[in-house]
Formats: C-alpha cells, structure tokens, sequence
C-alpha cells in the first residue's frame, strides 16, 4: 500500500466516473492529518468548546465553525511549505532565524508540549474515575497507559496514522451522535452562525477557542507527518488539501458536538462548566446516564489520541533538535515516544495538573507559533519561494486571520507583565 501511495503521489488527477468513485480515490491517500487532529481533538478543544457553549449558549457557534477552518488551514499551510522546499518547518525556520535562535524556539514549544501531556495524564486519571470509580481506576488508568504505549511504541509510522485516523473517525462519530443527542433548537443554531457584537469576556474565549485549534505550531507539526509520508512535493499539494479538509471536517463535528452540549443543555441551567471533566459531571442530571456516557467515551478516546499522537510528534522533534537519525520511523526515534507517555503516567499517578506553570509555557509557545505561522504564511505567498504555487488571495487571507488570533493570543500574555 506505501509503495502504491509513493508512486501515485507524483500525480493527484481524479478519476473520471460518479462522486463514489472520487471519494474513493480520496480516501486511498488521506491519513497524515489525523496525527495532528489526533492532538487537536484533546481535552483543551473540549474545554474551550464547553466554555463557549456554557456561558455564552449559542452566540459563538460560528467561532467554533471558524476554528475548525482555521484548524485545516494552519496546517495546510505549513504543509504547503514543505511540499514546495522538501524541508520540513524545522529546517526551514532554521534558515531564516538561525540554528541558536531556532534551538532556543523549539524547546520551548517541546517543554510546554511536554507540559501538555502530563496534564493529559491527570484528565485520563479523572476520567477514569468516573468511569470506573476510585477503587479500579488507578489500576484502569495503568492499563490505558501501557495499551497507549504498547500501540504506539510498537507501531510503524503508517499503522500509527491508520491508528488515529480510525480513533479521529469514531470520536466524529460520537460526537454527532451527541449532537443528536442534545437537540439544539434549530433557530438558535441559525442565529449562532451570525457574528455579534461580543464582550471582552466573549472576546477572550473566541481567542481560546481558535487560538486552542490553530496555533501556529500546528504547521510544525503536520509538517513532519507529510515529510514522513514523503509528500514532500509539489505534486502531493492536491492530496494535503483533501487530507486537510476531511481531518479538518472532523475536528467541526467532534468541537460541535461538545460545544451543543454546554449551549442546549448547560447554559439553559445556568451551569458554567469550565473545563471537560466537570461538564461530564454536570451533564448527568440534565442529559441522564447515556448522555453523560456519549460525552464521556468521545472525551475518552480524545485524551487517549491526544497521548499517543503527542508524544509521537514530540519524538520527531527530538530528533529535529539532536539529530538522532535521519529517518523518524528509525526505532531509536520511536523510543523517544516512550517519553511522552512515561510523563503522562506520572501526571496522572501524582494527581497533580502542572497548570500555573503551563499556563506561564503557553504564553510562550503562543509567541513561537507566531513566529512559526508569520515566516510560512509569508514563504507561502512570496513568489520567490513559491513560484507558481504562490497562494491564492484567499490562503493569504486566511493565514493572516490565523496570524491575527495568534497576535492576539501573544499580546495577552505579554500584557500579563506590563
């Protein structure tokens, strides 16, 4: 199947006949993306969806439909890059600020991924907890860990894409499930997808919401993954953008579903949920035992995803900075995996969440994604770097939004110390 992917690749042509038969075509070649929407779909989208939707009922919906474009197109541009360089966007921010300067950059953005990942350690603890109660949970939670680790150390960097592509699709799928669920009013829906004037209160979670899905340093990562499909071409930009748009579709469903439940069920009951876990908790009085359940698996498997794919993207880097081996499948890089895992079960054994100081390495990693998506969203629309696949008026468009966000994003964290 690889070598039937790298010899079609040099050509993305659609076959002629129905819809079918297209779609088909299509998804012979998608995957890549679901690595990084693997990370995307975790318990901070869903915190920041659940927020939106508890507080503000559904005047941000359309904020939640940006970010799901703004989360495919992030991503496509940093892809976009690499395909036209074959460098991917570690090598290529390394040429425009230096090789100190980007050492500095990316372990910042790797500490705080790492950061991440323990607190992904304590929400998979909690989770289990609710699932399986205190006693068994700990010995649950164990289990979960060593079956992330098993599934992930253990696999090459294909099975590891097909391993969440198939977890991205079912958390889709839960998650519209839940939308059916929670049945929102149609009318509001309608009236949701308005932009209004907003408050600086609405204002800051709008940020969160797009700034939690599009962050610059999402093109680092997706970067990596089409560099190791060896889509590293011009002639893959067809097949980025259709992995783009249906791994991108499914991050809209998954944030959706969660979103719906703190406007149609939460925010009618006055509840303001400020994270995942305690919408979980709060959803069972109101949307009953298999409400709550839905909820439960769909966040589940997205703290599960979220592990796994973070920790393998955080190897790549690893070896971008120490230059470990030239290949990322090369099994000393896929040890490095373990890293990411072995922290997360300490998150969640020590019950802590590290959040002060994430919170502080957060703020720092919005200004490395501003750099990050800045230098591609010019690469990507100057002709000297991109000839005739310069961007079209509306990528251009686009990443400045995105650069926009990420601005905003920055400057509130700066604002902190002023």
């Amino acid at each position: 199947m690889a070598n039937a992917q790298q010899r079609n690749v040099d050509e993305f042509q659609l076959p002629k006949g129905g819809l079918i038969k297209k779609l088909m075509y299509i998804m012979a070649f998608i995957g890549p993306a679901s690595m990084l929407c693997s990370t995307s779909m975790g318990p901070g989208t869903a915190s920041s969806c659940i927020q939106a939707g508890s507080m503000f009922g559904y005047d941000l919906l359309w904020a939640i439909v940006l970010s799901g474009i703004m989360c495919g197109g992030v991503a496509y541009i940093g892809a976009k890059a690499t395909a036209l360089s074959g460098k991917d966007v570690f090598e290529l921010i390394r040429e425009r600020i230096g090789n100190v300067a980007c050492s500095i950059l990316f372990v910042v953005v790797l500490i705080t991924w790492y950061m991440v990942i323990y607190s992904q350690g304590s929400i998979m603890r909690h989770l289990n907890d609710i699932m399986f109660g205190e006693q068994a949970a700990a010995v649950a939670y164990v289990v979960t860990i060593l079956l992330i680790a098993y599934l992930y150390y253990a696999s090459t960097n294909n099975r590891i894409i097909k391993m969440a592509s198939i977890m991205c699709t079912v958390m889709a799928i839960i998650f519209f499930i839940n939308v059916f669920y929670v049945r929102p009013n149609i009318g509001q829906l309608i009236g949701g997808m308005v932009p209004k004037r907003f408050s600086l209160d609405e204002a800051i979670i709008i940020a969160g919401v797009i700034g939690g899905s599009a962050p610059g340093t999402s093109a680092l990562w997706y970067s990596y993954s089409v560099k190791n499909q060896q889509w590293d071409k011009p002639s893959a930009l067809g097949f980025i953008k259709w992995d783009q748009i249906v791994f991108a579709a499914m991050f809209t469903i998954f944030s959706l579903g969660i979103f719906l439940s703190g406007a149609a069920v939460l925010f009618p009951a006055g509840i303001k949920a400020m994270s995942a876990v305690e919408a979980a908790k709060a959803l069972e009085p109101l949307a009953g035992v298999l409400g709550t359940y839905i909820f439960i698996a769909g966040l589940w498997g997205a703290v599960f995803t979220t592990i796994g794919g973070m920790s393998t993207l955080g190897s790549y880097c690893l070896n971008s900075l120490f230059h470990i081996s030239k290949d990322n499948s090369d099994v000393k890089v896929r040890r490095l995996i373990l890293i990411g895992i072995v922290i997360s079960l300490f998150g969640g054994m020590s019950g802590g969440n590290a959040m002060s100081l994430l919170v502080n390495f957060l703020g720092l990693l919005n200004i490395g994604g501003l750099v990050i998506i800045t230098i591609l969203t010019y690469l990507t629309s100057n002709s000297k770097f991109s000839g005739q696949y310069k961007n079209k008026w509306y990528t251009t468009l686009m990443g400045l939004i995105i650069l926009g966000f990420n601005a905003y994003s920055t400057w509130t964290y700066i604002a902190r110390f002023l």
